[in-house]
């Protein structure tokens, strides 16, 4: 406890000493994929053994039922639309859209759907209309007809 105390002290002595009439923003650095699917707990034991965390033993329990009903529910984001449309061919045409999308970006996931009367095809699942417009804008060059739509999406591991 003392070690994270001190360095909280020694983080605000270096923002108080670093402020100045200027703001500078910088880009947060990207999530380390090691962790997904690691709870904190799984972390702290890992990365700091001689923190003691001093919660109950079935915190941990709780957490982990908490992320398994909550882990699979649909939150409010954006993702791109590729295709929309409700002619004879839009089905075949939807299909051919998402296997070659999915060829071109494999690590962007792909939703391709029919609501009566439209077929229609989405990529990506992105918490934010900046995350979404970032790659957007690396999807234009190859699907022109490409915008972001506000949709119910799976929130994306960080």
């Amino acid at each position: 406890m003392k070690q994270i105390l001190s360095v909280i002290a020694f983080f605000l002595a270096v923002t108080a000493a670093s402020a100045q009439d200027s703001l500078m923003v910088r880009r947060p650095p990207l999530a380390d994929s090691s962790l997904v699917g690691m709870t904190i707990f799984q972390y702290m034991a890992e990365k700091a053994p001689d923190v003691e965390l001093g919660q109950p033993a079935a915190m941990e329990e709780a957490y982990g039922k908490y992320m398994k009903a909550n882990g699979e529910r649909r939150r409010n984001g954006y993702r791109i639309r590729l295709f929309f449309d409700n002619k004879q061919t839009a089905r075949m045409e939807s299909e051919e859209l998402e296997k070659a999308f999915q060829e071109q970006f494999p690590l962007i996931p792909t939703y391709r759907s029919y609501t009566n009367p439209f077929f229609k095809v989405v990529v990506g699942d992105y918490r934010t209309k900046s995350d979404a417009m970032r790659e957007l804008g690396k999807i234009l060059p190859f699907y022109p007809q490409a915008i972001v739509v506000k949709e119910s999406i799976f929130f994306p591991a960080i």
